[in-house]
């Protein structure tokens, strides 16, 4: 999958739009700039990854619509739950460029896209990223790789749901990564905005898991409420809240 940023529509009010239009320009050095640190989260997920599967979170087996089969003793590894590079040193850019005093995600899984958050965070020398990990197991794998790149994380055993009180900044960049049913994701995006700043940005994870989450992003995307409303390629929806 080629990474891309594709504008699917701009408001006049938007912030975002002239970061996103600097990342082609600065994407190369970005990258050389900060090659060493990649290169140890990538280690740090490979060596997560060689653990093996290990059991998903129970819950799964009573999810409905989830588009997928899950199976009696599902399990998982690194691999086959992470986020692609390409985006992950996205999303550490995006922190470089906007500073923000927190981010969201949910959930962490292993703690793949969470490293490059804090990757962000640390490049800014400021920030806090508020993590839920409802499943035990990887909550503590999570847990120590995240404090291999920093120390400005709260990661909580848990769902987001459950724990939404332990936030208390205001978020300026969230990601909803849990469970991708419609079910779900409109919940998370409603309780998301709750706790988030003004022209947040609010990225939704795997749109084409299934038909279901290619209805959730569509119904999501084709709202007029947000001051801009972006593709990364066909994976990542992401909407500027005004």
């Amino acid at each position: 999958m080629v990474f891309r940023i594709r504008k699917l529509r701009v408001r006049g009010d938007s912030q975002i739009a002239d970061v996103f239009a600097r990342f082609e320009r600065q994407k190369e050095a970005f990258l050389a700039d900060n090659a060493a640190v990649f290169e140890e989260i990538e280690a740090t997920i490979k060596h997560t990854n060689d653990l093996g599967k290990l059991p998903l979170w129970e819950e799964y087996k009573n999810v409905e619509n989830y588009g997928r089969v899950i199976d009696d003793n599902p399990k998982r590894r690194m691999q086959d739950v992470r986020t692609k590079a390409e985006f992950c040193q996205f999303y550490t850019w995006l922190v470089s460029q906007m500073k923000p005093n927190a981010v969201l995600e949910f959930g962490a899984a292993f703690g793949a896209s969470g490293m490059y958050w804090l990757a962000g965070l640390n490049i800014c020398n400021r920030g806090k990223m508020y993590s839920f990990e409802p499943n035990e197991i990887w909550n503590s794998i999570a847990q120590s790789n995240f404090d291999t790149v920093s120390d400005r994380h709260v990661l909580t055993l848990g769902t987001f749901e459950d724990n939404i009180g332990l936030i208390t900044d205001k978020v300026n960049i969230a990601l909803i990564d849990a469970i991708h049913t419609r079910d779900f994701v409109v919940k998370q995006f409603e309780l998301v905005r709750s706790v988030a700043d003004k022209g947040a940005l609010v990225l939704f994870d795997d749109i084409n898991f299934s038909d279901d989450m290619k209805a959730c992003w569509s119904e999501i995307s084709q709202s007029d409420e947000f001051a801009s409303v972006w593709q990364l390629s066909s994976r990542v929806g992401i909407v500027e809240l005004p």
